[in-house]
């Protein structure tokens, strides 16, 4: 079986250099430094069109989390969460992420039960809120039940490292019944890909640290020093992009393991 490749895309462009360096789905989503939030239904938009008229193959998800922070949602929140799906669906987006938690660390039932309901038979992934849980092997069983495709899982470690010890029996768990999503987190090393590869049975993988600074294009600046919580003006001297190379190296690790399996 093929290894899978899923990562985050914040333009167009990310999703193009996506495409090119080998991977096979993205997860549109904006606001990095918040964890990722939903991105817009233009962004959206403008990145189903494009697919189509480049008539590329490559998988569309968008995250759908309406704010930063825990994934305990208020009434006027979750409101917002269903307007957000509705439009994002109505773009042609080829599956959602989402999560959905009690106070007591445990899925919140009937909220993501009314999500899916509404996904009109779109993919889902169940986000890194499955790594906020109290009892993920639980989760697990009530993600299989809800009919969720895929689980994205970043360790169940506040380091976003493996659990050698947790992660092969939640596979067990999953296993034909769901697709566990490795992320591999801003700390990864690319060089530590291979060991992964070898000492774990996972065959679905999420990079983040695919990102690179390039300079702002604009050549007028405001001659001001920015303060130190206007992250606007301090974000002004660069642009950060999906940078191809990083994914393609990512994927001749993957096939170059398929080959010598």
């Amino acid at each position: 079986m093929s290894y899978q490749l899923e990562v985050g895309a914040r333009s167009i462009e990310d999703v193009f250099a996506a495409h090119r360096g080998g991977a096979d789905r993205v997860e549109l989503y904006v606001s990095p430094n918040e964890g990722a939030l939903t991105p817009s239904a233009g962004l959206v938009k403008a990145c189903v069109e494009a697919r189509k008229k480049a008539a590329i193959n490559i998988g569309l998800f968008a995250m759908l989390r309406p704010r930063a922070g825990d994934m305990l949602y208020s009434k006027t929140e979750f409101t917002t969460m269903r307007h957000d799906q509705e439009l994002l669906l109505q773009q042609g987006i080829d599956g959602l992420m989402f999560g959905i938690l009690t106070p007591e660390g445990e899925l919140d039932l009937p909220r993501m039960r009314e999500l899916i309901k509404h996904n009109e038979g779109k993919l889902v992934t169940l986000h890194r809120a499955f790594d906020a849980v109290r009892d993920p092997f639980e989760t697990m069983r009530q993600a299989i039940d809800l009919g969720v495709e895929y689980v994205l899982c970043g360790g169940l470690a506040q380091s976003g490292t493996w659990d050698r010890k947790m992660l092969p029996d939640l596979f067990e768990l999953a296993a034909g019944r769901i697709k566990m999503v490795i992320a591999l987190g801003s700390a990864f090393k690319t060089e530590n890909l291979p060991d992964f590869l070898n000492n774990t049975p996972f065959q679905e993988y999420h990079i983040v640290n695919g990102y690179r600074c390039r300079a702002s294009g604009m050549k007028y600046r405001p001659d001001m020093e920015a303060a130190a919580d206007d992250h606007l003006q301090k974000g002004m001297d660069a642009v950060e992009y999906l940078e191809e190379e990083a994914v393609r190296e990512i994927r001749r690790i993957m096939d170059t393991h398929k080959r010598k399996k």
